[in-house]
């Protein structure tokens, strides 16, 4: 009896807190031009959205694909002006795809699941797909930009020999833990994540009910460590929570779990070890990190930089010791307060220095 009790007010509580983000909706719409939304079906049928920025006067032959980390969207590239790293490289003259892995955004299951997603299916499935989408648009063989946040650089550098090998013309990534240093609790939270994602996915969208309070009350240690939250105004952190978050899928939280555990990053089976890549990767590489990233501390910035063997390699730590006005955590460093000055500048002029400009 206790047990049906709880499970009620659980649905009930979730209920209440879906039609609170549904009513708040409309009080933080994000406020910028809208890109163009492209679907492109996978090969398993999911379909998946990408958005596209194109430039107003296109100067590079290159695309540049931007993707986004865990639990997030295509918004947070795509977020509020001047805060949107696709609207400053299309006005720099690239086309721009900010793209939703399964499962996030307009990515949504094809048909009522149970659903499950591992890394894996976003390097087999999901990076073929967009670029089936590109070779409709720029031509057979296109070659692309890879730009990714999180998890989203981590499957550019998984995908780099594998899906995307022949078709990648430079990487960057941001805040991109290629190494897992051990951390007590971390094994403990992706557990639980799991367990709460009986169904497939653990739903984070519900955070978005919560979105007045932020920048009003202190979130606890384990927001912080996902930004340094003095660098990110109160209204960025309120837009942030209604309209970046996705679900995570139990599959990827299985693997993240095994990455920390085991300090590996490889595949579901253990089959493929993703990062070989490092010393296999011959395109230009841009690793971005902050000072005090609590997800992608310093230190594995530095040594994932240090395994690179690429010939062209670019580090770049973002804090007051590399001269910016604030010290640089993990998602600040695409929607913190001065990125337009002092993080974009260094994507926009990596990623004109190795595109081919147009004839």
């Amino acid at each position: 009896m206790y047990g049906v009790s709880l499970i009620s007010l659980l649905v009930i509580a979730l209920l209440v807190v879906s039609l609170a983000a549904l009513a708040l909706a409309p009080r933080y719409r994000l406020d910028r031009p809208p890109p163009t939304r492209l679907t492109v079906t996978a090969a398993d049928g999911w379909p998946l959205t990408v958005f596209h920025r194109a430039p107003h006067h296109r100067r590079f032959v290159e695309p540049i694909v931007l993707c986004h980390g865990l639990a997030n969207n295509h918004r947070f590239f795509e977020f509020q002006p001047p805060h949107n790293l696709a609207m400053a490289l299309s006005e720099a003259g690239f086309d721009c795809y900010s793209l939703d892995l399964r499962g996030a955004g307009g990515s949504r299951p094809p048909h009522e699941g149970p659903w499950d997603v591992s890394f894996d299916d976003h390097v087999q499935l999901d990076v073929p797909a967009v670029l089936s989408l590109l070779e409709q648009r720029h031509g057979p063989g296109v070659k692309v930009i890879w730009v990714g946040h999180s998890l989203g650089g981590l499957l550019g550098v998984a995908a780099s020999t594998l899906t995307l090998s022949g078709h990648l013309a430079a990487l960057v990534t941001i805040g991109a833990p290629v190494f897992f240093p051990r951390q007590r609790a971390t094994p403990w939270l992706l557990k639980l994540a799991q367990f709460l994602s009986p169904w497939g996915e653990f739903d984070t969208r519900v955070v978005s009910a919560f979105a007045p309070l932020a920048g009003r009350i202190d979130p606890g240690a384990l927001v912080r460590s996902t930004a340094n939250l003095r660098n990110l105004t109160p209204q960025t952190e309120r837009l942030l929570l209604a309209n970046v978050f996705a679900p995570m899928w139990r599959g990827v939280l299985a693997q993240l779990e095994d990455w920390t555990c085991a300090d590996a990053f490889r595949s579901a089976d253990r089959g493929v070890d993703y990062r070989a890549a490092l010393e296999t990767l011959t395109v230009p590489v841009l690793v971005l990190g902050g000072s005090v990233d609590g997800l992608c501390p310093e230190p594995v910035t530095r040594a994932y930089f240090s395994a690179l063997t690429a010939p062209d390699k670019t580090l770049q730590v973002f804090g007051r010791a590399g001269g910016q006005r604030e010290e640089y955590g993990h998602g600040d460093l695409v929607v913190g307060r001065h990125v337009e000055t002092e993080v974009y500048p260094t994507i926009v002029g990596f990623a004109r220095r190795v595109a081919t400009p147009v004839a």
